[in-house]
């Protein structure tokens, strides 16, 4: 059986050690390492995974190694691994904006690098996960780390050129979603509905709507088609959201995004 590590047991470190327990992988294949001693504590405490101290026995123990730290602690970190590292072990990395050619000029020896970037819905296994992975890792090694990751939501293999878009759209999407809903939510309270009861009501379109879109396979232009009668409310309200460039500014907010991924690149 293959060994897991996970270096850095933040948010996200900590939501794929739930997936793989979920998945029903043996926790005494789970070794992980965490610097804050009350966080290693707590995720010891809750999970029962081993928590060692030094990076590098995670490294010497596992088979994939899952980078999950901040990406300005990425430079220290690869330093003190890279003498551990062999052709048979893949690095993992879910530092955003950290490219392969970075953690192999770090490393100092060829390695098997893949990237995922995943975004905060994979708290719920509902995430959207971009994953790349450079030419001397096997397929055998990505068909097991989509295993690993699939848990945690949906994986969308892309070229590594593409991962700054996926960060843009799936890491910095739900932050317009949100400020979205947050309007819907106060349109519901200025047109005389309670806040509590706009937020069911706003919650349950998006997860209505979402669903046919998942059920039904249609194309969300033409179930807008079916939502939007001649003359009638919806449309008053689509020609408002035209006039004012609606479609155009999340465009322009996600084409913005993407730029500021590929300035803070290392």
């Amino acid at each position: 059986m293959n060994k897991i590590g996970i270096i850095g047991i933040g948010n996200m470190g900590e939501a794929i050690v739930k997936a793989l327990l979920k998945r029903g992988f043996k926790k005494e294949g789970i070794l992980c390492s965490e610097i804050k001693l009350d966080r290693a504590s707590h995720i010891e405490k809750a999970y029962g995974v081993k928590i060692l101290k030094k990076p590098e026995e995670v490294v010497k123990k596992t088979d994939y190694i899952i980078i999950a730290v901040k990406p300005q602690d990425s430079k220290e970190l690869l330093k003190s691994i890279s003498p551990f590292l062999d052709e048979k072990k893949v690095l993992i990395s879910i530092m955003a904006g950290v490219t392969t050619s970075n953690i192999l000029s770090i490393a100092g020896k060829p390695v098997k690098v893949m990237r995922a970037m995943p975004n905060i819905c994979v708290k719920v296994g509902e995430g959207a996960i971009g994953l790349t992975a450079n030419q001397v890792t096997e397929e055998k090694d990505i068909e097991e780390v989509i295993k690993i990751l699939s848990p945690l939501g949906k994986i969308i293999e892309v070229g590594e050129e593409l991962m700054d878009a996926i960060t843009a759209l799936g890491g910095s999407g739900p932050a317009f979603f949100l400020l979205f809903l947050e309007a819907m939510i106060d349109a519901g309270v200025k047109i005389g509905i309670t806040r509590e009861k706009s937020k069911i009501i706003s919650i349950q379109v998006i997860k209505g709507v979402v669903k046919m879109l998942e059920e039904e396979g249609t194309h969300p232009t033409l179930l807008r088609e079916m939502i939007t009668s001649a003359g009638g409310t919806t449309i008053s309200g689509l020609a408002l959201l035209e006039e004012r460039a609606f479609k155009g500014s999340i465009i322009h907010a996600i084409e913005k995004s993407c730029k500021r991924a590929k300035e803070l690149s290392l």
